[in-house]
Protein backbone atom coordinates (compact mmCIF):
# COMPACT_ATOMS: atom_id res chain seq x y z
CA UNK A 1 0.00 0.00 0.00
CA UNK A 2 2.67 2.83 0.90
CA UNK A 3 3.59 2.26 -2.60
CA UNK A 4 0.83 2.35 -4.26
CA UNK A 5 -0.16 5.88 -2.19
CA UNK A 6 3.33 7.18 -3.13
CA UNK A 7 2.26 6.37 -7.36
CA UNK A 8 -0.98 8.19 -6.97
CA UNK A 9 0.18 11.10 -5.31
CA UNK A 10 2.90 11.48 -7.20
CA UNK A 11 0.44 11.27 -10.69
CA UNK A 12 -1.17 14.40 -9.39
CA UNK A 13 1.75 16.10 -8.58
CA UNK A 14 4.17 15.20 -11.11
CA UNK A 15 5.05 17.81 -13.69
CA UNK A 16 3.61 20.59 -11.53
CA UNK A 17 6.17 21.52 -9.91
CA UNK A 18 8.21 23.61 -12.31
CA UNK A 19 7.35 26.92 -14.15
CA UNK A 20 6.66 27.73 -17.46
CA UNK A 21 9.28 30.63 -18.88
CA UNK A 22 7.26 33.59 -19.60
CA UNK A 23 8.66 34.45 -22.95
CA UNK A 24 8.92 32.01 -25.63
CA UNK A 25 5.69 30.27 -27.67
CA UNK A 26 5.42 27.37 -26.39
CA UNK A 27 2.75 25.23 -28.13
CA UNK A 28 -0.07 23.09 -26.47
CA UNK A 29 1.02 19.47 -27.15
CA UNK A 30 -1.89 17.12 -28.55
CA UNK A 31 -2.27 14.69 -26.11
CA UNK A 32 -6.12 14.41 -25.92
CA UNK A 33 -8.50 14.15 -28.83
CA UNK A 34 -9.80 17.15 -30.52
CA UNK A 35 -8.19 19.74 -33.08
CA UNK A 36 -4.24 20.88 -32.02
CA UNK A 37 -4.66 23.90 -29.74
CA UNK A 38 -2.25 27.04 -30.95
CA UNK A 39 0.43 28.27 -29.29
CA UNK A 40 -0.35 30.01 -25.92
CA UNK A 41 0.07 33.88 -25.76
CA UNK A 42 2.33 35.63 -23.09
CA UNK A 43 -0.42 36.01 -21.34
CA UNK A 44 -2.10 32.63 -20.86
CA UNK A 45 1.61 31.55 -20.14
CA UNK A 46 1.82 34.22 -17.51
CA UNK A 47 -1.66 32.58 -15.82
CA UNK A 48 -0.57 28.88 -16.32
CA UNK A 49 3.02 29.31 -14.61
CA UNK A 50 0.75 31.15 -11.56
CA UNK A 51 -2.07 28.13 -11.47
CA UNK A 52 1.47 25.57 -11.78
CA UNK A 53 2.84 26.65 -8.72
CA UNK A 54 0.22 27.16 -7.10
CA UNK A 55 -0.66 23.56 -7.22
CA UNK A 56 2.94 22.10 -6.45
CA UNK A 57 2.48 23.74 -3.57
CA UNK A 58 -1.30 22.26 -2.43
CA UNK A 59 1.02 19.09 -2.33
CA UNK A 60 1.08 20.43 1.65
CA UNK A 61 -2.67 19.60 2.38
CA UNK A 62 -1.60 15.85 1.45
CA UNK A 63 -2.32 13.16 3.59
CA UNK A 64 0.16 10.20 2.85
CA UNK A 65 -2.03 7.89 5.63
CA UNK A 66 -5.23 8.52 4.09
CA UNK A 67 -3.92 9.07 0.59
CA UNK A 68 -6.03 12.11 0.04
CA UNK A 69 -6.36 15.72 0.58
CA UNK A 70 -6.78 17.53 4.22
CA UNK A 71 -9.29 20.25 4.20
CA UNK A 72 -7.15 22.42 6.88
CA UNK A 73 -3.87 22.65 7.06
CA UNK A 74 -1.84 20.56 9.74
CA UNK A 75 -5.48 19.15 11.12
CA UNK A 76 -4.87 15.86 12.86
CA UNK A 77 -8.75 15.40 13.30
CA UNK A 78 -10.26 12.09 13.27
CA UNK A 79 -11.63 13.54 9.91
CA UNK A 80 -9.23 15.55 8.56
CA UNK A 81 -10.11 14.82 4.70
CA UNK A 82 -11.19 17.38 2.40
CA UNK A 83 -15.16 17.16 1.41
CA UNK A 84 -16.08 16.74 -1.42
CA UNK A 85 -17.06 20.78 -1.60
CA UNK A 86 -13.73 21.18 -0.40
CA UNK A 87 -11.58 19.69 -3.26
CA UNK A 88 -13.94 20.83 -6.09
CA UNK A 89 -11.12 24.20 -7.07
CA UNK A 90 -8.72 21.89 -7.25
CA UNK A 91 -10.27 19.40 -9.48
CA UNK A 92 -11.19 22.27 -11.64
CA UNK A 93 -7.47 23.91 -11.55
CA UNK A 94 -6.15 20.58 -12.85
CA UNK A 95 -8.92 20.40 -15.24
CA UNK A 96 -8.17 23.74 -16.56
CA UNK A 97 -4.59 23.24 -16.75
CA UNK A 98 -4.86 20.40 -18.80
CA UNK A 99 -7.12 22.07 -21.06
CA UNK A 100 -4.79 24.89 -21.48
CA UNK A 101 -1.64 22.96 -21.61
CA UNK A 102 -2.05 18.90 -22.40
CA UNK A 103 1.08 17.32 -22.06
CA UNK A 104 1.36 13.64 -20.47
CA UNK A 105 1.58 14.73 -17.43
CA UNK A 106 -1.14 17.46 -17.09
CA UNK A 107 -2.99 15.14 -17.98
CA UNK A 108 -2.32 12.33 -15.69
CA UNK A 109 -3.08 14.87 -12.49
CA UNK A 110 -6.56 15.13 -13.52
CA UNK A 111 -6.77 11.55 -14.15
CA UNK A 112 -5.37 10.54 -10.47
CA UNK A 113 -7.68 13.18 -9.21
CA UNK A 114 -10.22 12.52 -11.13
CA UNK A 115 -10.12 8.68 -10.16
CA UNK A 116 -9.65 9.54 -6.86
CA UNK A 117 -12.30 11.97 -6.20
CA UNK A 118 -14.44 8.69 -7.52
CA UNK A 119 -13.99 7.58 -3.83
CA UNK A 120 -16.78 9.87 -2.67
CA UNK A 121 -19.38 7.59 -4.30
CA UNK A 122 -21.70 6.03 -1.95
CA UNK A 123 -24.14 3.04 -3.83
CA UNK A 124 -25.86 2.69 -0.61
CA UNK A 125 -27.66 5.85 -0.47
CA UNK A 126 -31.13 5.62 -1.08
CA UNK A 127 -33.18 5.63 -3.68
CA UNK A 128 -30.18 6.10 -5.84
CA UNK A 129 -26.50 6.22 -5.55
CA UNK A 130 -24.95 10.10 -5.02
CA UNK A 131 -21.76 11.60 -4.33
CA UNK A 132 -21.22 11.97 -0.29
CA UNK A 133 -20.06 14.95 1.68
CA UNK A 134 -17.17 12.94 3.39
CA UNK A 135 -15.02 9.81 1.60
CA UNK A 136 -16.08 6.65 3.46
CA UNK A 137 -19.63 7.79 4.08
CA UNK A 138 -21.58 5.31 2.80
CA UNK A 139 -25.10 5.30 5.28
CA UNK A 140 -28.39 4.87 3.00
CA UNK A 141 -29.31 7.76 4.85
CA UNK A 142 -26.38 9.52 4.59
CA UNK A 143 -27.22 13.02 3.97
CA UNK A 144 -25.97 14.38 0.59
CA UNK A 145 -25.81 17.90 -0.94
CA UNK A 146 -27.29 18.16 -4.89
CA UNK A 147 -25.16 21.28 -5.10
CA UNK A 148 -22.20 18.92 -3.97
CA UNK A 149 -23.18 16.50 -6.54
CA UNK A 150 -23.59 19.49 -9.48
CA UNK A 151 -20.25 20.81 -8.66
CA UNK A 152 -18.44 17.12 -8.58
CA UNK A 153 -20.07 16.21 -12.02
CA UNK A 154 -18.99 19.70 -13.45
CA UNK A 155 -15.99 18.73 -12.74
CA UNK A 156 -15.96 15.35 -13.82
CA UNK A 157 -16.89 17.17 -17.63
CA UNK A 158 -14.03 19.10 -17.79
CA UNK A 159 -11.77 16.03 -17.07
CA UNK A 160 -13.72 14.47 -20.02
CA UNK A 161 -13.35 17.36 -21.87
CA UNK A 162 -8.75 17.71 -20.70
CA UNK A 163 -8.44 13.92 -21.43
CA UNK A 164 -11.38 12.45 -23.93
CA UNK A 165 -12.08 9.42 -21.24
CA UNK A 166 -15.97 9.22 -21.42
CA UNK A 167 -15.24 7.35 -18.48
CA UNK A 168 -15.83 10.63 -16.48
CA UNK A 169 -19.17 11.63 -18.45
CA UNK A 170 -20.27 8.39 -16.67
CA UNK A 171 -19.29 10.23 -13.34
CA UNK A 172 -21.53 13.09 -14.28
CA UNK A 173 -24.27 11.34 -15.15
CA UNK A 174 -24.79 9.47 -12.26
CA UNK A 175 -23.95 12.40 -10.32
CA UNK A 176 -27.04 14.29 -12.25
CA UNK A 177 -29.45 11.05 -12.28
CA UNK A 178 -28.67 11.66 -8.13
CA UNK A 179 -29.85 15.16 -8.43
CA UNK A 180 -33.29 14.08 -10.61
CA UNK A 181 -34.19 11.72 -8.11
CA UNK A 182 -34.87 13.55 -5.31
CA UNK A 183 -33.43 16.81 -5.43
CA UNK A 184 -36.29 18.93 -7.37
CA UNK A 185 -39.17 19.67 -5.66
CA UNK A 186 -42.35 18.12 -7.26
CA UNK A 187 -44.59 20.45 -5.31
CA UNK A 188 -44.37 24.25 -6.08
CA UNK A 189 -40.64 22.98 -7.56
CA UNK A 190 -36.78 24.65 -6.64
CA UNK A 191 -34.21 22.26 -6.12
CA UNK A 192 -33.87 21.29 -2.29
CA UNK A 193 -30.13 21.71 -0.69
CA UNK A 194 -29.63 18.28 0.41
CA UNK A 195 -31.49 15.28 0.70
CA UNK A 196 -33.24 16.41 4.33
CA UNK A 197 -34.84 19.01 2.19
CA UNK A 198 -34.33 22.04 4.59
CA UNK A 199 -34.88 24.35 2.30
CA UNK A 200 -34.86 24.83 -1.75
CA UNK A 201 -31.28 26.76 -2.91
CA UNK A 202 -31.02 28.91 -5.57
CA UNK A 203 -26.89 27.49 -5.77
CA UNK A 204 -28.07 24.12 -6.04
CA UNK A 205 -30.31 24.58 -8.50
CA UNK A 206 -27.73 26.79 -10.42
CA UNK A 207 -25.54 24.43 -10.25
CA UNK A 208 -27.58 21.17 -10.92
CA UNK A 209 -29.27 23.20 -14.06
CA UNK A 210 -25.29 24.04 -15.85
CA UNK A 211 -24.59 20.39 -15.18
CA UNK A 212 -27.69 19.61 -17.16
CA UNK A 213 -26.54 21.90 -19.83
CA UNK A 214 -23.04 20.88 -20.09
CA UNK A 215 -24.37 16.86 -20.04
CA UNK A 216 -26.44 17.66 -23.14
CA UNK A 217 -23.61 19.42 -24.79
CA UNK A 218 -21.75 16.68 -24.19
CA UNK A 219 -23.86 13.60 -25.05
CA UNK A 220 -26.84 15.06 -26.97
CA UNK A 221 -29.40 13.48 -24.98
CA UNK A 222 -32.87 15.63 -24.92
CA UNK A 223 -33.68 15.01 -21.65
CA UNK A 224 -30.64 16.88 -20.23
CA UNK A 225 -31.73 19.70 -22.37
CA UNK A 226 -35.56 19.34 -20.99
CA UNK A 227 -34.19 19.62 -17.77
CA UNK A 228 -31.78 22.03 -17.85
CA UNK A 229 -34.57 24.33 -19.53
CA UNK A 230 -37.25 23.46 -16.38
CA UNK A 231 -34.62 24.57 -13.99
CA UNK A 232 -33.69 27.71 -15.52
CA UNK A 233 -37.15 28.39 -16.66
CA UNK A 234 -38.39 27.78 -12.75
CA UNK A 235 -35.01 30.34 -11.56
CA UNK A 236 -36.47 33.05 -14.18
CA UNK A 237 -39.70 32.90 -12.74
CA UNK A 238 -39.24 32.34 -8.89
CA UNK A 239 -35.58 34.23 -8.41
CA UNK A 240 -34.81 36.62 -11.32
CA UNK A 241 -34.92 40.07 -9.42
CA UNK A 242 -35.42 43.34 -11.65
CA UNK A 243 -32.02 44.32 -11.43
CA UNK A 244 -30.80 40.73 -13.05
CA UNK A 245 -29.48 39.01 -10.42
CA UNK A 246 -31.23 35.38 -8.78
CA UNK A 247 -32.24 36.01 -5.34
CA UNK A 248 -31.00 32.86 -3.44
CA UNK A 249 -33.89 30.68 -2.74
CA UNK A 250 -37.38 30.41 -2.66
CA UNK A 251 -38.08 29.93 0.81
CA UNK A 252 -37.98 33.13 3.01
CA UNK A 253 -36.47 33.42 5.53
CA UNK A 254 -33.31 32.27 4.29
CA UNK A 255 -31.10 30.62 6.52
CA UNK A 256 -28.36 33.84 6.68
CA UNK A 257 -31.67 36.13 5.56
CA UNK A 258 -33.10 36.02 8.76
CA UNK A 259 -35.28 39.01 9.68
CA UNK A 260 -36.68 40.53 12.48
CA UNK A 261 -39.96 40.43 12.88
CA UNK A 262 -41.32 39.31 16.14
CA UNK A 263 -40.46 42.34 18.17
CA UNK A 264 -37.49 44.90 17.97
CA UNK A 265 -34.04 43.69 18.70
CA UNK A 266 -32.23 46.00 21.02
CA UNK A 267 -28.39 46.24 20.30
CA UNK A 268 -26.16 47.65 22.31
CA UNK A 269 -23.86 48.23 19.30
CA UNK A 270 -23.18 49.03 15.93
CA UNK A 271 -20.27 47.61 15.20
CA UNK A 272 -19.01 44.22 16.20
CA UNK A 273 -21.20 41.01 17.69
CA UNK A 274 -24.17 41.05 19.69
CA UNK A 275 -26.30 37.68 20.86
CA UNK A 276 -29.57 38.09 19.78
CA UNK A 277 -32.31 36.28 22.52
CA UNK A 278 -34.11 33.34 21.98
CA UNK A 279 -37.51 34.61 20.44
CA UNK A 280 -36.06 37.50 19.19
CA UNK A 281 -36.11 36.27 15.93
CA UNK A 282 -38.66 34.26 13.67
CA UNK A 283 -37.14 30.79 12.01
CA UNK A 284 -33.77 30.57 13.40
CA UNK A 285 -31.87 27.11 13.40
CA UNK A 286 -30.61 27.78 16.79
CA UNK A 287 -31.89 29.19 20.07
CA UNK A 288 -29.24 31.98 19.76
CA UNK A 289 -27.51 33.96 16.73
CA UNK A 290 -24.20 35.64 16.56
CA UNK A 291 -25.19 38.89 14.46
CA UNK A 292 -22.64 40.94 12.52
CA UNK A 293 -23.93 44.40 13.02
CA UNK A 294 -22.02 46.88 10.88
CA UNK A 295 -21.93 50.87 11.14
CA UNK A 296 -25.75 51.46 10.72
CA UNK A 297 -28.57 53.02 12.31
CA UNK A 298 -29.60 50.33 15.30
CA UNK A 299 -32.65 48.55 14.32
CA UNK A 300 -32.69 49.35 10.64
CA UNK A 301 -29.85 47.26 9.15
CA UNK A 302 -28.74 43.28 10.24
CA UNK A 303 -26.15 41.73 8.68
CA UNK A 304 -26.89 38.30 9.18
CA UNK A 305 -24.99 35.41 10.18
CA UNK A 306 -26.45 32.08 12.23
CA UNK A 307 -24.40 30.09 14.01
CA UNK A 308 -24.02 26.78 12.73
CA UNK A 309 -24.94 27.27 9.13
CA UNK A 310 -23.08 25.33 6.64
CA UNK A 311 -22.72 28.44 4.36
CA UNK A 312 -23.34 32.01 5.39
CA UNK A 313 -22.91 34.97 3.41
CA UNK A 314 -21.76 37.58 6.44
CA UNK A 315 -21.63 40.32 3.27
CA UNK A 316 -25.13 40.32 2.96
CA UNK A 317 -27.20 43.39 4.10
CA UNK A 318 -30.93 42.40 5.76
CA UNK A 319 -33.02 45.32 6.21
CA UNK A 320 -36.01 45.25 9.18
CA UNK A 321 -39.07 43.21 7.55
CA UNK A 322 -37.17 41.21 4.73
CA UNK A 323 -34.94 41.23 2.22
CA UNK A 324 -35.18 43.31 -1.33
CA UNK A 325 -36.89 41.48 -3.94
CA UNK A 326 -39.77 40.09 -1.51
CA UNK A 327 -42.11 43.27 -1.31
CA UNK A 328 -41.65 44.63 2.29
CA UNK A 329 -40.90 48.46 2.32
CA UNK A 330 -37.32 49.90 2.60
CA UNK A 331 -36.27 52.16 5.37
CA UNK A 332 -36.11 55.61 4.40
CA UNK A 333 -32.63 56.13 5.35
CA UNK A 334 -31.13 52.45 4.32
CA UNK A 335 -28.57 52.24 1.32
CA UNK A 336 -29.54 50.20 -1.61
CA UNK A 337 -28.69 47.04 -1.11
CA UNK A 338 -29.05 43.44 -3.17
CA UNK A 339 -29.41 40.20 -1.89
CA UNK A 340 -28.17 37.75 -4.27
CA UNK A 341 -27.21 33.62 -4.00
CA UNK A 342 -24.08 32.77 -3.16
CA UNK A 343 -21.41 33.67 -5.90
CA UNK A 344 -21.21 30.26 -7.29
CA UNK A 345 -24.83 29.95 -8.12
CA UNK A 346 -24.44 33.30 -10.07
CA UNK A 347 -21.57 32.12 -12.19
CA UNK A 348 -23.03 28.55 -12.85
CA UNK A 349 -26.60 30.47 -14.07
CA UNK A 350 -24.58 32.25 -16.84
CA UNK A 351 -22.98 28.87 -17.61
CA UNK A 352 -25.85 27.23 -17.78
CA UNK A 353 -27.02 29.54 -20.12
CA UNK A 354 -24.16 30.57 -22.33
CA UNK A 355 -23.88 26.73 -22.65
CA UNK A 356 -27.42 26.46 -23.99
CA UNK A 357 -26.77 29.32 -26.32
CA UNK A 358 -23.95 27.66 -27.84
CA UNK A 359 -25.40 24.14 -28.01
CA UNK A 360 -29.03 25.15 -29.30
CA UNK A 361 -28.13 28.04 -31.45
CA UNK A 362 -30.97 29.91 -29.93
CA UNK A 363 -31.19 33.77 -29.65
CA UNK A 364 -33.09 33.90 -26.36
CA UNK A 365 -30.62 32.11 -24.96
CA UNK A 366 -27.60 34.14 -26.17
CA UNK A 367 -29.74 37.27 -25.37
CA UNK A 368 -30.19 36.15 -21.33
CA UNK A 369 -26.30 35.30 -21.04
CA UNK A 370 -25.60 39.27 -22.69
CA UNK A 371 -28.45 40.43 -19.84
CA UNK A 372 -26.87 38.47 -17.41
CA UNK A 373 -23.03 39.27 -17.16
CA UNK A 374 -23.26 42.80 -17.03
CA UNK A 375 -25.88 42.30 -13.80
CA UNK A 376 -23.46 40.43 -12.06
CA UNK A 377 -20.39 42.46 -12.37
CA UNK A 378 -22.33 45.71 -11.10
CA UNK A 379 -24.65 44.36 -8.65
CA UNK A 380 -22.25 41.40 -6.77
CA UNK A 381 -19.33 43.85 -6.23
CA UNK A 382 -17.37 43.99 -3.91
CA UNK A 383 -16.99 40.06 -4.89
CA UNK A 384 -15.68 38.45 -1.10
CA UNK A 385 -18.05 35.71 -0.63
CA UNK A 386 -14.68 34.18 -0.69
CA UNK A 387 -12.57 32.58 -3.39
CA UNK A 388 -14.36 29.41 -3.96
CA UNK A 389 -17.42 31.00 -4.61
CA UNK A 390 -16.11 33.95 -6.36
CA UNK A 391 -13.83 32.22 -8.56
CA UNK A 392 -17.25 30.35 -10.56
CA UNK A 393 -18.40 33.54 -11.17
CA UNK A 394 -15.56 34.05 -13.15
CA UNK A 395 -15.65 30.64 -14.71
CA UNK A 396 -18.89 31.83 -15.52
CA UNK A 397 -17.93 34.88 -17.04
CA UNK A 398 -14.95 33.57 -19.00
CA UNK A 399 -17.56 30.95 -20.39
CA UNK A 400 -19.61 33.59 -22.40
CA UNK A 401 -16.09 35.59 -23.23
CA UNK A 402 -14.93 32.36 -25.09
CA UNK A 403 -18.11 32.41 -26.86
CA UNK A 404 -18.79 35.99 -27.69
CA UNK A 405 -15.68 37.48 -26.96
CA UNK A 406 -16.38 40.37 -25.51
CA UNK A 407 -13.31 41.78 -23.90
CA UNK A 408 -15.28 43.46 -21.10
CA UNK A 409 -15.79 39.75 -19.20
CA UNK A 410 -11.67 39.02 -19.80
CA UNK A 411 -10.70 42.59 -18.52
CA UNK A 412 -12.82 41.52 -15.14
CA UNK A 413 -11.25 38.21 -14.61
CA UNK A 414 -7.83 39.89 -15.47
CA UNK A 415 -8.69 42.31 -12.78
CA UNK A 416 -9.56 39.94 -10.28
CA UNK A 417 -6.66 37.72 -10.97
CA UNK A 418 -4.60 41.20 -10.08
CA UNK A 419 -6.88 41.43 -6.71
CA UNK A 420 -5.26 37.47 -6.11
CA UNK A 421 -2.09 38.36 -6.23
CA UNK A 422 -1.63 41.68 -4.82
CA UNK A 423 -3.69 40.47 -1.87
CA UNK A 424 -4.50 36.94 -1.26
CA UNK A 425 -1.21 35.86 -1.63
CA UNK A 426 0.90 34.54 1.98
CA UNK A 427 3.37 32.87 0.45
CA UNK A 428 5.01 31.68 -2.79
CA UNK A 429 2.00 30.00 -4.73
CA UNK A 430 0.06 30.42 -1.33
CA UNK A 431 -3.00 32.93 -1.41
CA UNK A 432 -4.75 32.28 2.04
CA UNK A 433 -6.73 35.23 2.40
CA UNK A 434 -9.43 36.47 0.38
CA UNK A 435 -9.67 38.96 -2.49
CA UNK A 436 -9.76 42.01 -0.38
CA UNK A 437 -6.69 40.99 2.05
CA UNK A 438 -9.36 40.02 4.58
CA UNK A 439 -9.95 36.41 6.11
CA UNK A 440 -12.25 34.75 3.99
CA UNK A 441 -15.96 34.63 5.32
CA UNK A 442 -16.88 31.22 7.08
CA UNK A 443 -14.15 29.77 6.50
CA UNK A 444 -10.87 27.88 8.82
CA UNK A 445 -7.44 29.72 8.26
CA UNK A 446 -5.32 26.99 6.10
CA UNK A 447 -8.41 25.55 4.11
CA UNK A 448 -7.52 24.04 0.80
CA UNK A 449 -10.77 25.46 -0.82
CA UNK A 450 -9.47 28.82 0.13
CA UNK A 451 -6.29 28.28 -1.56
CA UNK A 452 -7.65 26.26 -4.44
CA UNK A 453 -10.42 28.87 -5.79
CA UNK A 454 -7.77 31.62 -6.20
CA UNK A 455 -5.26 28.82 -8.05
CA UNK A 456 -8.58 28.16 -10.21
CA UNK A 457 -8.87 31.99 -11.34
CA UNK A 458 -5.54 31.78 -13.15
CA UNK A 459 -5.66 28.35 -14.57
CA UNK A 460 -8.90 30.00 -16.17
CA UNK A 461 -7.57 33.05 -17.62
CA UNK A 462 -4.81 30.32 -18.81
CA UNK A 463 -7.83 28.74 -21.20
CA UNK A 464 -8.64 31.59 -23.10
CA UNK A 465 -6.68 33.98 -24.88
CA UNK A 466 -6.60 37.69 -24.55
CA UNK A 467 -8.60 39.95 -27.05
CA UNK A 468 -7.00 40.76 -30.05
Amino acid sequence: MPALRRSIRGRIIVGLVALIALGGGITAAVVSPGKPLPPLTRAQLHYLALAQQGVAQTSRWWDTKRNWYVAVLNDHSQRPLAKLWDTNGLFETLDEIAMAHPTSQNLAAVTAFANGSERYWNADLKPVGGYAPYIGDNSPKQQTWFDDNGWIGLAFLDAFRATGNTRYVSDAERAFTFIASGGWDKGPGGMWWSTAHPWRSGEALAADADLAARLYQATRKPAYLKLADEYIGWADKHLLQPHGVYLPTADTPYPYLIEPKIKTVSTPTISGTTTIPKGALKGLPHGKATFTVKGVPRGKTFIACPKGVRRCKPSVVIERGGPPGHGQPRAANAKPTMVAMPHDGEGAMLSAITTLCEVTAKQSWCRAAEKLAPAEIVWLAPFSDGPQYDSVLVRGLLTLYAHDRNPRWYRFAVAIAHLITTHAKTGPGLYLRGWDRRPVPSATPGMLRTDAGSLAVFADLATVAPPS
